[in-house]
């Protein structure tokens, strides 16, 4: 069996690609929360790593030898016609930070035989273009289009230029996988950062109802998001290659 490991930011992720595995199992003692599961011909260990690159950073560190990085979850669409559900499967990733812009290609080989299986799934591949993994959020609408039309990318996140960086260092392939959580029109400004991992965050939504409809809009997307997800994930990890090209 290859080893392949998938790494979310997540627990909404997390539970998409779960959905997706064959006798999926929690690992105990794991530092992040970490299950192994199979999909196909590949044996999965799917970590949840946190939000942003400096999680992923420092969650690699941690990660035993495999066949193979996925980044699976969500993102933020950056052209207008992507809304919540849409599949993207990038052929690169760009970063930009202080030090300047970095594009990282994804190999032709996994790319491909994920690409022709979404396709035969989806009827396509929904978004085609390359993902901007950004180090902070992409909260207004003018700062998404600025980063579309500065890097050709069709969406953001945060977490899969860190992963991909790890995989090129350590010749290990890798793929990313995301399914659109919000429109490039939706603007995520004023809500409360955190969300995800602070109760704190959340609780203070009771006092914000100027941004209930955000957050009703928000729900709806992570529930079709994470459906896209689990749906492609289940078709995406059987079909990598079984002999994976660095």
């Amino acid at each position: 069996m290859s080893k392949v490991t998938v790494v979310t930011a997540l627990r909404a992720e997390s539970r998409a690609v779960l959905s997706a595995l064959r006798q999926p199992r929690r690992v105990a003692h794991a530092e992040r929360p970490t299950w192994r599961g199979t999909a196909g011909a590949h044996e999965i260990t799917l970590v949840q790593a946190g939000v942003g690159p400096r999680a992923v950073r420092e969650m690699v560190r941690l990660l035993p030898p495999t066949d193979v990085l996925v980044s699976i979850g969500f993102a933020g669409a950056l052209t207008p016609g992507l809304v919540a559900g849409d599949v993207v499967l990038p052929a690169a990733i760009v970063w930009e930070d202080a030090a300047g812009v970095e594009r990282y290609v994804v190999p032709v080989a996994p790319h491909a035989a994920v690409a022709a299986a979404l396709a035969a799934e989806w009827g396509r591949v929904m978004a085609v273009g390359d993902l901007f993994s950004s180090p902070t959020v992409l909260a207004a609408t003018s700062t998404k289009r600025v980063a579309a039309e500065r890097h050709g990318a069709v969406a953001v996140e945060m977490e899969a230029a860190a992963l991909a960086a790890h995989a090129r260092a350590h010749g290990v392939a890798f793929l990313a996988l995301r399914a659109i959580l919000d429109a490039a029109d939706l603007s995520l400004e004023g809500l409360p950062p955190n969300l995800e991992m602070s109760w704190a965050a959340r609780a203070r939504l009771l006092t914000m109802p100027a941004i209930w409809p955000l957050i009703a809009t928000l729900r709806h997307g992570v529930a079709v998001a994470r459906t896209a997800l689990t749906r492609s994930a289940r078709v995406a990890l059987p079909a990598l290659p079984a002999a994976l090209p660095r």
